[in-house]
């Protein structure tokens, strides 16, 4: 940094900016990561419910089947309906609510409390389907059944040989006293004991991972808040720095400009680094201004309008409607003084025309050179006969031109005119171009008009 620069002074806009946008990367990653962990931790709370309302349902489905089985063993114990003994093997063989309910506590809890007491109560209803199947067998040693009404777990179950000498009425009694003596309720009640552990078990699981799941939800939204606010207070601070340091010392800038005025070195570092590298060039366009202009604008070896500025002229008069004459002036037979006597004499001739033309034409006339040996000239603010004052300004400069006084050889000028009664139209060059061909064509050193070309 050079040494001026250090005098600058002010905040800079690249600092603040990169400072703006590492912060703000930060805390978008922070809250992008945040809720990427939120978004994971919903979906295990769904999963979580989800896998607990399932589980919740298999211990409720467990309980229901074995209290259904016992149900349909004592209903067909007492009334010795058929219809009871094939709802309990439906069931059992089909139906196995209570082997799915294992399965559906073993997909997700296989080793947890829950599936171990669940486990125990299906080992227990094993044992007491083993007391309902031998009380059952009972009964249909009694009841006269076909074999098609006899599961095959009834025909192929075998009591024991002293109850198999029981009598009907004992044979009974005794089925009777299997399913409702205090060894059965007991059995029960454990099922019962193990169906409530697995489930309270289940429901401690259940709770302390949504606990857990909750304070980390929590602390994501936490920072989510911190971090908008954080966002919101970097946005109001980059606001003010740019309203401050930026648009306001602009707007100063903006109208010193206009109103071609130094700048007031103020704001952000750039902006005074601006103003002051501003205030310098003014300085040295002030000093070139001049020259630059007239370098631009006119030719350098006639001092006439260059052909750029006078397209530019031709341009403006387009826009306005006042009468206009175009005249194309061509240096007879230039090539043959440039041949004969050199280009520096030939450059003379240039310059000497050139005078002549700026004198010999008004300050509201426009004299340029547009070419080698060509030049034009735009007349504006002519009376009722412009053709006369015309003709006598050629005949002038031809008379003046032939004369030898300066050393320099005798020329001609040809000239053709072209007129508009409503400001420059492009079509007036390709008039005076024709015009200016008929005087060539009619031996050179004179003028002539587009609308004479036009009538004759």
């Amino acid at each position: 940094m050079k040494k001026s620069d250090k005098n600058i002074g002010g905040i800079k806009i690249r600092t603040i900016n990169i400072l703006s946008m590492v912060a703000s990367c930060i805390l978008c990653s922070t809250i992008l990561i945040s809720s990427f962990e939120s978004e994971h931790k919903y979906n295990s709370i769904f999963f979580d419910v989800s896998d607990y309302t399932d589980c919740t349902k298999a211990i409720s489905d467990f309980k229901d089947a074995t209290e259904y089985l016992t149900d349909q063993a004592r209903l067909f114990v007492i009334h010795k309906d058929a219809s009871f003994l094939k709802d309990y093997f439906d069931e059992t063989n089909f139906s196995k609510r209570r082997e799915q309910s294992l399965e559906v506590l073993a997909l997700s809890h296989e080793d947890d409390e829950a599936m171990k007491n669940l486990t125990k109560a299906m080992k227990e209803s094993e044992d007491l389907k083993v007391r309902e199947l031998y009380a059952m067998k009972l009964v249909c040693e009694v009841v006269p059944l076909t074999m098609e009404e006899l599961p095959v777990e009834i025909t192929s179950f075998s009591l024991a040989p002293i109850d198999a000498q029981l009598s009907d009425g004992k044979k009974l009694a005794k089925a009777q006293e299997i399913l409702f003596d205090a060894s059965y309720i007991n059995s029960k009640g454990r099922i019962l004991k193990y169906a409530t552990l697995a489930l309270g078990s289940l429901s401690g699981t259940f709770i302390d991972q949504l606990e857990s799941d909750d304070k980390i939800l929590t602390k994501s939204f936490c920072i989510h808040k911190i971090i908008c606010f954080a966002l919101i207070v970097i946005s109001i601070f980059i606001y003010l720095f740019i309203f401050v340091f930026v648009i306001i010392p602009l707007k100063d800038d903006m109208k010193s400009v206009k109103l071609g005025e130094k700048m007031n070195p103020k704001g952000a570092y750039e902006l005074r680094y601006i103003a002051n590298t501003y205030n310098e060039l003014c300085k040295k366009n002030i000093i070139k201004e001049t020259v630059l202009r007239h370098k631009a604008e006119h030719d350098p070896l006639t001092d006439l309008i260059n052909r750029e500025a006078f397209s530019q002229i031709k341009e403006i008069f387009k826009e306005t409607n006042e009468q206009i004459a175009y005249l194309l002036i061509d240096i007879d037979y230039f090539k043959q003084i440039n041949d004969n006597y050199g280009h520096l004499i030939g450059d003379n001739v240039l310059k000497k025309i050139a005078k002549l033309l700026s004198d010999q034409f008004r300050n509201t006339d426009y004299v340029a050179r547009v070419g080698g040996d060509e030049f034009a000239v735009i007349m504006t603010k002519f009376g009722d006969s412009p053709e006369i004052v015309i003709q006598r300004k050629i005949d002038g400069l031809n008379k003046i031109l032939q004369m030898v006084t300066d050393g320099l050889p005798p020329v001609s000028l040809s000239v053709g005119v072209s007129f508009s009664e409503s400001g420059f139209k492009d079509v007036l060059e390709e008039q005076a171009d024709k015009a200016l061909y008929r005087v060539k064509n009619g031996g050179r050193c004179n003028c002539s008009f587009y609308d004479y070309i036009q009538l004759n």
